[in-house]
């Protein structure tokens, strides 16, 4: 089989598009981020990356501490929006009902159906990118997208927070169907000869 090279890319797909949010400059501020991912479970860590010069990424350094909002993808054209001004232009906490989290006061989006409240533990820069390695501290979720199980709260299902998803085709996407359990589908393969 042959492969086509398309050069220097990190193609993998898709990605969450999430709101970051942060306090700067005294107000609080969000930015659209489509480069965030799970660094691990226990503890649960994630991470981030921002352009070093961007209004958010100041806020971020000063307080060490951000906010990842995830929208659903009604809210498409307000997240594309918070990725087109800058923070420096245009006061982007008017466009939500902002609320703080408890352990760390960083400004969280309550429209979003799932918000996390973030403590940076390392930081990153290679060339003009700042990458936040971050510990969660508390997970926000709204009433409607948490299902009760014998083992206690979980979220109710992927399809119903409908995320915004990303891909370098650049064009946003939404979730499909489920296409099985994870960690429950795998058989043996039959060796390649």
């Amino acid at each position: 089989m042959e492969k086509i090279k398309l050069g220097v890319i990190p193609l993998v797909y898709p990605t969450p598009i999430v709101l970051i949010g942060a306090d700067v400059e005294g107000r609080p501020n969000f930015t659209e981020v489509g480069d965030c991912a799970i660094m691990g479970i226990e503890p649960a860590l994630v991470a981030i990356s921002l352009n070093a010069a961007h209004y958010t990424t100041g806020g971020i350094d000063g307080s060490g501490t951000f906010s990842i909002n995830i929208p659903h993808t009604g809210q498409l054209s307000i997240t594309d929006y918070c990725g087109r001004v800058s923070g420096r232009d245009v006061d982007k906490s008017a466009l939500f009902r902002v609320f703080r989290g408890e352990q760390t006061q960083t400004p969280l989006i309550e429209e979003c159906p799932v918000g996390l409240e973030c403590r940076v533990r390392e930081t990153v820069q290679i060339e003009q990118r700042r990458i936040f390695i971050a510990e969660v501290l508390e997970c926000y979720v709204s009433p409607s997208f948490v299902a009760e199980t014998e083992g206690g709260r979980r979220i109710a299902s992927l399809n119903r927070l409908d995320p915004i998803l990303y891909a370098l085709d650049n064009q946003y996407y939404c979730v499909g169907p489920p296409v099985g359990v994870g960690y429950q589908e795998g058989v043996e393969p039959t060796p390649k000869t």
